[in-house]
Formats: C-alpha cells, sequence, structure tokens
C-alpha cells in the first residue's frame, strides 16, 4: 500500500489502522508530505518512485518472491526509515 503522509481523502489514522488490522503479509510505504496523488514532493523525487515501487513490488509478488511486513516512511531526503509490522 502507498500512502501520502498528508492524504486529505483517506487520512494516514485510518490507513494505518487498516495495516495493522489486516493478518495477510504486507507492505505500506508512506511519503512525507505528499497528498492522496503520491508525488511532486521531494519524498517522491528523491526517494524511490511510487509508480515503480509499485510495479517492482507486482513483479516479485508474481514471481513468488517473499517480502517484508514492513512500515516505510520516506523522508523529504529520500532516506527510507523502515519499521517492522506485526
Amino acid at each position: 500500500m502507498v500512502a501520502g503522509e498528508a492524504d486529505e481523502l483517506s487520512p494516514l489514522v485510518y490507513t494505518e489502522r487498516m495495516v495493522q488490522a489486516m493478518r495477510a503479509p504486507r507492505q505500506l510505504v508512506i511519503y512525507a508530505d505528499s497528498r492522496h496523488s503520491v508525488g511532486n514532493v521531494p519524498a517522491a523525487n528523491l526517494g524511490p518512485f511510487p509508480l515503480t515501487l509499485i510495479a517492482d513490488w507486482l513483479v516479485a509478488r508474481l514471481n513468488g518472491k517473499p517480502f517484508k511486513n514492513e512500515r516505510w516512511f520516506v523522508e523529504p531526503t529520500g532516506r527510507i526509515a523502515a519499521a517492522a509490522l506485526s
């Protein structure tokens, strides 16, 4: 799941609650200062490009590659702060 930190249509608090309620493998990527249409902020320009990230994730799943249950916060510098999801 890809989300903007300042999402005006689906506030981050609700997105985080939904992700915590899910029991299937999951990954949440939050872009700093971004709105609902993730992009056009330093985090999306300097960090992983959102559409490429989604495409790469999908290809890896179709190829049966596992992934970690993680929450990524992409900072304005492009740095990814990763934390495990329980």
